[in-house]
């Protein structure tokens, strides 16, 4: 059953259906006393928490389902503390926002003036702090090793994002990318300019005023906090699993917790221009600035404002930010025209579909507009222009994590005078380089390079933002390289064990050393190239930890093959000058060289061998020897 604080059960009912439905206790308590059944059938999930506020007050509060599945707890909007990840985020702009209006920083100012230690002058461009608040800094994508299992090796924030730092992939304000590291670099300037940690800044100047004594900013969790807080459960194997507690690196991009009615007052402080209860955390123009445009890359295209993003629907401009870590995947939703704010959080994996959607049926139920808008006109353009692979920006190059775009890509082409995004949704040509969904309310804008080609293709925001990449760089190209080398390594394993069977003549066989060599190595790699798909279509949650041991292992071994691999081209070359067995036998054993030159190839582009020289495992391990 539902645990209820928030329902006005003298509200009347409404017994017609306006136009525009009235937002009231009882017509919300029934969209969501539906909404959240529904959701169970469709997604398997443990507990969730819901706030509405409208007009100034809180005019909705439930939990729905657990806090603790094995105890029975059910979720308290009042008690119950749930992550709310990258909703974080939001805590820290608001903190360069108060630091801003008291002139204690400036929104232009270069990242460095404020830092203890330097961001590499990559770009001619320095990162400004609006860069940060746009996710325009140009850094790469970091995933591996931003958390810890214990909090005694949590380092501080200053020492992890110096220790940390991406690399710097792009030039600053040209392309938003999100980043983590961006907004764990604004929270280390709070702390720089207001000479406070992080935590101790927040809890004063936002949570107080704000009264919302039951929201976490630290790394760990108090007692008190501890007993509150939801688990997080993952659905596997057909059963919910609870998974113990992350402590991330990047505490102010997405470590708070929170429940949901402090949440209620973190909302209504944001939608009335910065005050809530007689406390102000923001003056008025400060408040109504951080919910103004900072980068906005083309008309249509859903801009990034100072921290908060955009997603308007049904003629509403919707504002906030959602968040998502270790099964916990929450949403806050402001629409400050109509006043109104919604928060929701759930504990279970499946959450992450079920939040977006049930935001996006909440608009559609209390400010309804027509299901299908009328497909917009199409205009005569040359669709193969378009045609192609992308690869988001979100991504990493200077590490192995680049094996991301071999998953994490997407694929445009034309049909029927439309393009085909993702092989799903069609689009629909509408002026040059701009498209419309046919059967959404959304836009993609595509950009061209110097040389007027298409290089960049922008999906209904900034953050959608796709880099077209061709030859060498397409992952199809780079899957069959790697289907080709792990063929030829399999037909090489079969073949010189049929030839051992079969014992060819002696005039026609390759001396033993050289076969030795090319069987060890093809075994080697049929293994590695197993564990890889493995670990790519797999689990990949431990590498929030670092790198696992079976991967660790696997890349070092790959490393290792490669040596292998020189002894097969050094004998391929050798067979062919000095004429050794029949000339089949030598072009067998030349294909699998071109295989080791493919796989040597696709081992420095992922940068598996820059692996053995960054990674501290292996320095640790060598110093240890040393003792």
């Amino acid at each position: 059953m539902p645990t209820d604080s928030a329902d006005d059960p003298d509200a009347p009912a409404d017994d017609t259906e306006p136009l525009v439905a009235d937002l009231n206790p009882v017509s919300v308590a029934a969209f969501f006393d539906a909404a959240f059944p529904l959701q169970r059938l469709e997604h398997e999930m443990v507990g969730a928490v819901v706030v509405v506020v409208h007009g100034g007050q809180v005019i909705f509060k439930r939990g729905y389902g657990f806090a603790d599945l094995d105890a029975r707890t059910p979720v308290d909007p009042d008690q119950t503390l749930f992550r709310i990840a990258s909703i974080s985020k939001t805590f820290a702009w608001t903190s360069i926002m108060q630091l801003y209006e008291q002139r204690r920083l400036g929104l232009n100012d270069e990242v460095n003036s404020h830092l203890d230690f330097e961001i590499p002058p990559t770009f001619f461009e320095p990162i400004r702090i609006s860069h940060l608040m746009a996710h325009t800094p140009g850094f790469e994508e970091m995933a591996t090793g931003g958390s810890v299992r214990a909090l005694a090796a949590m380092p501080t924030l200053r020492d992890h994002l110096a220790a940390d730092q991406p690399a710097r992939v792009r030039p600053p304000g040209r392309h938003a990318s999100y980043s983590n590291y961006g907004a764990s670099l604004a929270g280390h300037i709070v702390e720089r300019v207001s000479g406070k940690q992080w935590a101790e800044y927040v809890d004063a100047q936002i949570l107080a005023p704000l009264d919302m004594r039951s929201t976490n900013t630290h790394h760990g969790l108090s007692d008190d906090f501890a007993a509150r807080h939801a688990k997080g459960y993952k659905f596997t194997s057909g059963k919910f699993e609870p998974t113990p507690f992350q402590y991330i690196k990047d505490m102010p991009a997405g470590g708070m917790s929170t429940t949901g009615d402090d949440m209620s007052r973190y909302m209504l402080a944001h939608l009335n221009s910065g005050e809530y209860g007689g406390a102000r955390i923001l003056r008025e123009a400060t408040a109504r600035e951080m919910q103004t445009i900072l980068f906005a890359p083309h008309e249509g295209v859903a801009p990034m404002l100072h921290g908060f993003y955009r997603s308007d629907r049904n003629g509403q401009v919707v504002l906030g930010h959602g968040g998502d870590i270790n099964q916990f995947h929450s949403d806050m939703s402001l629409l400050p025209e109509a006043g109104l704010g919604i928060f929701v959080s759930y504990n279970s994996d499946p959450g992450a579909a079920a939040r977006s959607n049930v935001i996006a049926a909440f608009i559609d139920r209390f400010f309804p507009a027509q299901y299908l808008r009328a497909a917009p006109a199409p205009r005569a353009t040359n669709l193969a222009d378009y045609a192609g692979e992308y690869v988001p920006l979100r991504i990493n190059t200077s590490t192995f994590e680049r094996l991301s775009i071999l998953i994490s890509n997407l694929r445009i082409s034309a049909a029927d005078g439309e393009l085909l995004v993702g092989g799903q949704s069609r689009w629909v040509a509408t002026g040059p380089d701009r498209f419309s969904a046919r059967y959404a309310d959304r836009n993609m804008v595509f950009e061209r390079g110097d040389d007027g080609d298409i290089s960049y293709v922008l999906i209904n925001s900034p953050l959608g933002t796709f880099e077209r990449v061709e030859g060498l760089n397409s992952p199809s190209v780079i899957r069959a390289l790697m289907a080709f080398a792990f063929a030829v390594a399999l037909l090489a394993v079969v073949g010189y064990g049929y030839r051992v069977m079969r014992r060819a003549p002696v005039e026609k066989r390759l001396p033993w050393g050289g076969v030795l060599f090319g069987w060890l190595y093809a075994v080697v790699l049929i293994a590695l190239y197993a564990q890889l798909v493995m670990t790519l279509t797999g689990d990949v949650e431990e590498f929030v930890y670092g790198v696992p041991d079976a991967t660790h292992l696997n890349l070092v071994l790959m490393n290792a093959n490669i040596v292998l691999g020189l002894f097969v081209i050094f004998y391929a070359v050798r067979y062919w000058l000095r004429g050794a067995g029949g000339v089949f036998a030598r072009l067998r054993y030349s294909t699998l060289a071109l295989a080791v030159i493919v796989n040597t190839w696709i081992a420095w582009y992922f940068n598996f061998m820059a692996y053995l020289i960054t990674m501290d495992y292996e320095r640790e391990l060598f110093a240890g020897l040393l003792q």
